[in-house]
């Protein structure tokens, strides 16, 4: 039996060729994400929103990432190196996204911004020859595990 100071949510957890992701609802935030990557190399990004602008706070729950900002504004990218318990806080001028360097890497992110699908946006992680690179320095283009979805909604 629950008293009304406690809710049980069950949350729904969708599953790809990629592994699984899982978004959670939170009171200071607008949502929790649970990112959980089988494979080494799989490849989330580069994302961002526009209306309204999302704030990303990635904490590295196990495992290891390359975590990738694209400022939207200088069009400069910035890189870094994320392991277990490591943590970043995205502002929301930039678009955002990771590699996995590790199977079995399991990384949350709290997102400030409610979800708008209508101005969700993607950019094409080998349209920015610089993030091209960095991950071209990591692994092969074959190895990498990317969803059709960010292929999709890749822009030119």
């Amino acid at each position: 039996m629950m008293n009304n100071k406690v809710k049980l949510k069950r949350h729904i957890t969708f599953k790809d060729n990629r592994g699984s992701f899982t978004p959670i609802d939170c009171n200071d935030w607008e949502q929790v994400n649970i990112s959980v990557n089988d494979k080494k190399f799989t490849f989330r990004g580069m994302h961002y929103q526009t209306s309204p602008p999302q704030t990303k706070f990635i904490k590295v729950i196990k495992g290891s990432i390359m975590d990738i900002l694209y400022d939207l504004e200088t069009k400069e990218s910035s890189f870094y190196i994320l392991e277990e318990n490591d943590a970043l806080l995205v502002d929301e001028r930039y678009a955002h996204g990771f590699l996995t360097l590790e199977p079995n890497t399991v990384v949350s992110y709290l997102v400030r911004g409610a979800y708008n699908p209508s101005s969700e946006h993607t950019i094409y992680w080998k349209n920015v020859e610089r993030i091209k690179e960095e991950i071209l320095q990591i692994c092969d283009e074959e190895e990498i595990t990317i969803s059709q979805k960010d292929d999709d909604m890749a822009e030119s």
